[in-house]
C-alpha cells in the first residue's frame, strides 16, 4: 500500500493563460484534498512546479505570490521562467533537477484533473510484483487509442499528458532525451528506456484527466505548423533511435516526396545531425522493447 506519498507536478507552459492556469491548479488542489479525506495517509507534502518556455513571462511576481498563498493548504507553488523556449522535454528536465519528492507527475498545463486522480493513479504503484515505473492517466473527452492489457493495464508507452513516474526512476533513465525530442515523441523514448530497466508501463483508465483538443470541421484535431514539423522531426529521431532501419527510410522518402516543406525542412534537420555524427546511439537493437505498427508507435484498439 502506498502511503504518505510526495510529489512534485511540475508543468511547461508557452504563452498560458492566467486563468487557464488557475483552472488547471484548482483541479490540482481539489484531487489533493479529495485524496486526503478520501483516502487518509495516501497522500504527503506535495509540491506543484510550472517552467515557462515563453517569449516573456506569463505570471508576474504578483501572480506567482498570489497563486502561493491561494493554494498553500494544498501544496506549495513555484514558478522559473526559463528566458528559453525549451520545448517540454528539456523544460521538464530543468524541473526535475534536485528534485526530493518520490514521485513526478509530469503534466500538460491544458490537462485538468478529475476529483480521484490521485487514488487511483498511485494504487499501480502498491503492488511490488508489477515493478511499475509509470503510470498514464486516461484522457478525456478524446482517449488515446493505443492497446492495453485489461488485467494488469500493461501498455507500450505513455503518454506525456498525465504521467505519474517514481523519482528514482526518472533520474535512472536520464530524464527525457531533450537531444532529440523537443515537443513530440519524449514520453514515447522516456517510456521505452524505463521498459529497458524491466519496469512496466501501466494504463490506468480510472485515473481521468481531461485534456483540451483543437479540432477542426469535421471533428479532427488541427495540428499548428510548428507542431507538424516538431511531430515529423520527432519520428525520424525515434525510428533511428530505436533501431528501425526499415522505418526510417520509408520516413525519409515520404518527406522527401511531399510537397509540404514542413516535412523536407525535418528530413534535412535529421540527415544534418546524421552526417555530422550528432546522434545518440541507437538502442533495442534486438527490438525487444520498441513496437512500431506502420507509423504508429504501438498497437491501436481503435481509430481517431
Amino acid at each position: 500500500m502506498v502511503t504518505n506519498a510526495t510529489l512534485q507536478i511540475q508543468s511547461v507552459i508557452y504563452n498560458n493563460q492566467l486563468p487557464s492556469i488557475v483552472k488547471a491548479l484548482d483541479s490540482i488542489d481539489n484531487a489533493i484534498q479529495v485524496a486526503r479525506r478520501d483516502s487518509h495517509g495516501l497522500i504527503g507534502s506535495v509540491k506543484v512546479k510550472y517552467g515557462d518556455a515563453s517569449p516573456i513571462p506569463v505570471l508576474s511576481s504578483s501572480d506567482v505570490d498570489k497563486l502561493a498563498e491561494q493554494y498553500k493548504y494544498a501544496f506549495s507553488f513555484s514558478y522559473h521562467f526559463f528566458d528559453e523556449n525549451t520545448g517540454t522535454s528539456r523544460g521538464h528536465n530543468l524541473l526535475a533537477e534536485n528534485c526530493s519528492t518520490e514521485y513526478i507527475l509530469i503534466i500538460n498545463p491544458d490537462v485538468i484533473l478529475s476529483p480521484n486522480y490521485f487514488t487511483e493513479a498511485l494504487a499501480p504503484f502498491a503492488n511490488q510484483e508489477l515493478r511499475v515505473g509509470l503510470v498514464e492517466a486516461r484522457q478525456t473527452p478524446i482517449e488515446h487509442p493505443k492497446e492495453y492489457d485489461r488485467a494488469t493495464g500493461e501498455t507500450s508507452w505513455g503518454s506525456g499528458a498525465a504521467a505519474l513516474v517514481p523519482t528514482t526512476v526518472f533520474q535512472e533513465v536520464g530524464g527525457f532525451d531533450e537531444t532529440c525530442f523537443f515537443l513530440y515523441c519524449d514520453d514515447v523514448d522516456l517510456s521505452w528506456r524505463i521498459r529497458l530497466t524491466g519496469r512496466r508501463i501501466i494504463y490506468r483508465p480510472a485515473a481521468v484527466v481531461y485534456h483540451a483538443k483543437r479540432l477542426n470541421s469535421k471533428g479532427r484535431c488541427e495540428p499548428t505548423e510548428a507542431e507538424v514539423y516538431y511531430s515529423a522531426e520527432a519520428a525520424l529521431f525515434l525510428a533511428y533511435k530505436w533501431s528501425n532501419q526499415k522505418l526510417l527510410d520509408e520516413i525519409l522518402s515520404n518527406f522527401s516526396e511531399n510537397d509540404d516543406d514542413v516535412y523536407q525542412r525535418a528530413a534535412s534537420s535529421f540527415l544534418e545531425r546524421l552526417q555530422a555524427k550528432n546522434l545518440p546511439e541507437a538502442l533495442d537493437k534486438a527490438h525487444r522493447i520498441a513496437s512500431f505498427e506502420g507509423f504508429n508507435y504501438e498497437k491501436r484498439r481503435f481509430t481517431v
